[in-house]
């Protein structure tokens, strides 16, 4: 899947804690807006509440207040009393109007009507001169019907504020509600974005990552692509120029190894000659301390051409792909060819090789399979004690079969096992201080020719002491005899 990135792994950052922000700031705007609008129906509430908790209460007491006014008037008569009272009943009008505006209900409007018409029909008496004490009855009785009046009005003004009360406490446990859920939802939502970013973040990343492990590696044959922004693509394209870099050193050095190996093989060649033929003793006969002389140029002449051409072998291998020749091989054969070829290297340590084949053949490329065992075997003669025992076994398992070289050696720390694998690295140096040091390529080139059959090589821990190698072949390679 191609992911359009942006121009810098900055840019890339910014974004990604942009996109993970976002839901956060939507859910911050949005319980933001809930709350201001609770917060504006709360405030019109509360205000709503006290006007007509203030109006109704102030409705009573101009009611009285009218009450004793037109009591005065019926007694005494008198204009000023009128005027009192006119002065009075004008605040009265006054506060129904702002009760009229406020009111939602039709009792308390209906109420409030009734009230204006009998506060108007005991105006338009007391200015009357000739009331009877009947009507006088009637104008007081009439306030009795007032004051009724109002405390229905402040009734419903009680009502109508607990019904604002419960429909606020309503809203509020609704708008707790939808930010409980928005929350819920936010928290998918956020590890998904999260994950998303970490992807994007991460894909370069490790691109980056598994070039520079390839190079550690010595995987110089795979380019190095990183897929992202600019400014990390610019340095994959800067690795795998690093891996080409590389790769050109790594093939000059083969190169100087061959071309140095087959100069050195050349001379080397004569001087065994040489050695041989005084061995031989071809320009006369040799005393006995001599012919101890020639043994140990014969013996440690031949231990360089070991050396040199197993430089020639890995530069071979290294530079040409391996072409395998395949045929069927009897184990037995090949192990009691390996216990020959090696029998001067354990009858000088005083070494037995102990062979275990099981009957097995193998359809292999027979000398490239040879140059494994015989790696690995001479590797075990170096290291294992003298008077030690070296076993060379083969054996079927599921999936694969498994030949093996154990010794009794000193073995080597697990933690430095992969690295032997490497070019020119060696293991700790052999007991025997007169040997002659290798060049570190032996298991460099059994690696090489058991990838070459499709297997796989390990070091592994031989209890309770030594280092036992495991050669792992395709099953479908192997048949009983």
């Amino acid at each position: 899947m191609h992911v359009r990135y942006p121009g810098s792994f900055l840019k890339l950052l910014l974004i990604g804690f942009g996109l993970v922000a976002l839901p956060l700031l939507v859910a911050l705007g949005d319980a933001y807006i809930s709350l201001e609008k609770l917060m504006q129906r709360s405030e019109r509430s509360i205000t709503h509440a006290v006007q007509i908790t203030r109006d109704s209460r102030a409705l009573g007491e101009q009611i009285t207040a009218l009450e004793r006014l037109a009591r005065q008037q019926l007694v005494l008569g008198e204009q000023g009393v009128l005027d009192a009272y006119a002065a009075r009943r004008a605040q009265f009008l006054e506060g129904l109007a702002h009760l009229k505006d406020v009111a939602e209900d039709d009792v308390a409007s209906a109420q409030l009507a009734g009230l204006t018409a009998r506060e108007a029909s005991v105006w338009r008496a007391l200015q009357r001169q000739d009331l009877s004490p009947k009507e006088a009855r009637s104008i007081v009785g009439e306030f009795s019907g007032m004051r009724d009046a109002a405390t229905e009005v402040l009734h419903r003004a009680d009502m109508r504020i607990e019904g604002d009360i419960a429909e606020l406490r309503e809203k509020t446990e609704h708008a707790r509600h939808q930010l409980l859920f928005r929350l819920l939802a936010l928290i998918p939502v956020g590890i998904l974005l999260i994950a998303g970013v970490i992807f994007l973040i991460r894909r370069p990343i490790r691109h980056l990552g598994e070039g520079i492990r390839g190079l550690g590696d010595g995987q110089l044959d795979k380019k190095i692509v990183v897929r992202g922004p600019r400014d990390l693509e610019e340095l994959g394209r800067e690795l795998d120029w690093l891996r080409l870099r590389l790769n050109e050193v790594d093939e000059q050095k083969m190169r100087f190894l061959r071309h140095v190996s087959h100069e050195l093989k050349t001379p080397l060649t004569a001087v065994h000659e040489g050695t041989q033929l005084l061995s031989d003793q071809v320009s006369g006969e040799l005393n006995a301390e001599q012919r101890e002389i020639v043994g140990i140029l014969r013996s440690n002449s031949a231990r360089l051409r070991q050396l040199i051409e197993n430089l020639l072998d890995y530069s071979g291998i290294r530079f040409r792909p391996t072409v395998l020749t395949r045929e069927p091989v009897a184990l037995a054969d090949l192990f009691a060819q390996i216990g020959e070829d090696q029998k001067l290297a354990l009858a000088a340590r005083k070494l037995t090789l102990q062979a275990f084949d099981h009957g097995l053949s193998v359809d292999v490329d027979r000398e490239k399979l040879r140059v494994v065992l015989d790696n690995l075997v001479s590797n075990a003669a170096k290291y294992a004690p003298e008077e030690s025992v070296i076993d060379l076994l083969a054996q079927r398992q599921a999936g694969q079969t498994l030949i093996e070289v154990a010794d009794q050696g000193p073995g080597v720390p697990m933690e430095n096992v992969e690295r032997l694998f490497e070019p020119f690295v060696q293991g700790p140096p052999p007991r025997d201080a007169a040997s002659i040091k290798g060049t570190g390529l032996g298991l460099s080139i059994v690696r090489e020719l058991v990838s070459a059959h499709g297997g796989n090589v390990e070091l592994l821990s031989n209890q309770p002491h030594g280092m036992r190698v495991r050669v792992s072949l395709p099953n479908t390679a192997i048949t009983a005899n």
